[in-house]
């Protein structure tokens, strides 16, 4: 009887074990689930933090171009206000330089200097993006020509720019003044009328006069 009864309470004490075994064994399995939930979800998290960070740098950057052209459009208004105001002299200086009547007074030395500040004011205004407009037999282009004056052509010079009035500039692709021109208005031709030839009268039969005997 004791034989069996210890039987009996050693194999009770093998289930025992057992169950705490695989009681053990599923917990260590439950706290490396846990552990890998875990990982992911911090994982997770830095990606969600990496990509704010990218977001914050790309929204910097932006900012910055976009303040860095702000200053450069500001810039370039006052530039153009500036230079505005200066075309009148420069428009005056090169009219004063094609009415000089001849070498020997180009010569001259207050001539010269006039000529060189007027070369050196030109230059100053084109490296700060100043470009005069062609005109001068081109086609008429409203967004950069002005038109104040016409003229009756043949049709082939219809909308062509006949003669520049006041140079016209941009400064870099923005048009400062357009040029003042004098635009072809195209008048058909008509054909030569042909005028119908003149008829030449017919002559009469002479008549016959009968002679008697």
């Amino acid at each position: 009887m004791d034989e069996k009864k210890d039987i009996a309470q050693e194999k009770e004490q093998a289930e025992v074990a057992a169950e705490a075994v695989a009681a053990e064994e599923l917990s260590l399995e439950e706290q490396v689930e846990q552990l890998r939930q875990q990982v992911k979800e911090a994982e997770a998290r830095a990606a969600e933090k990496h990509e704010q960070w990218l977001r914050s740098v790309a929204e910097l950057r932006n900012y910055k171009k976009r303040v860095e052209q702000e200053r450069e459009q500001i810039t370039r208004l006052a530039n153009a206000e500036l230079i505005g105001r200066l075309l009148p002299v420069l428009d005056d200086l090169e009219r004063a330089m094609a009415v000089l009547p001849n070498e020997k007074v180009r010569k001259l030395t207050w001539v010269e200097g006039i000529v060189l500040i007027f070369q050196r004011l030109r230059a100053l205004l084109e490296q700060h993006g100043l470009q005069e407009i062609e005109a001068q037999g081109k086609p008429f282009d409203p967004y950069v020509h002005e038109a104040i004056l016409f003229e009756e052509v043949p049709m082939e010079q219809d909308q062509v720019v006949l003669q520049e009035l006041q140079k016209g500039y941009k400064l870099h692709d923005r048009v400062l003044r357009p040029t003042l021109v004098k635009v072809g208005r195209g008048v058909p031709q008509e054909p030569p009328s042909e005028e119908p030839e003149a008829e030449t009268p017919s002559k009469e039969p002479e008549a016959t006069v009968e002679t008697t005997a």
